[in-house]
């Protein structure tokens, strides 16, 4: 029953709060592509679309949104035209459903990926999960 009631406050946020979420998700995917800070899979997807800069190929669709007291949780499909792709001798996925949770930047007004504190490591570690999608 609470993830229905859970599931039901989600929505598609309006812009501009929208651009600046993406905005942040397009950041951490930069920072976990060249530091690798807790997300690999997220990491192949956007390192297998990094072939060609003139050709946008990578995609945030789909994002619906919650409140809560850190700032907003938020599912998403990240979607890299092509298919399937080989990144650092793996199989990078074409779609993954990814959610963050989203808190306000320190000495701005924008929005950023939450980081939690490094585990045996120098990198903290972003809060995006993302899971692997079958097409449809």
């Amino acid at each position: 029953m609470l993830t229905i009631m859970a599931a039901a406050s989600l929505s598609p946020p309006e812009e501009p709060l929208a651009g600046q979420l993406r905005a942040a998700i397009w950041n951490d995917l930069q920072l976990n592509a060249m530091i690798g800070n807790g997300n690999w899979l997220a990491s192949l997807w956007y390192n297998a679309g990094q072939e060609d800069a003139k050709t946008p190929d990578l995609h945030i669709l789909d994002m619906s949104c919650g409140s809560n007291r850190e700032g907003h949780r938020c599912s998403f499909t990240l979607l890299r035209d092509g298919g399937v792709r080989m990144a650092f001798n793996e199989a990078a996925p074409d779609r993954l459903n990814c959610t963050a949770q989203f808190v306000r930047q320190e000495k701005t007004d924008g929005w950023k990926v939450k980081h939690r504190p490094p585990r045996g490591s120098r990198h903290s570690r972003t809060d995006m999960q993302c899971k692997a999608m079958s097409a449809s």
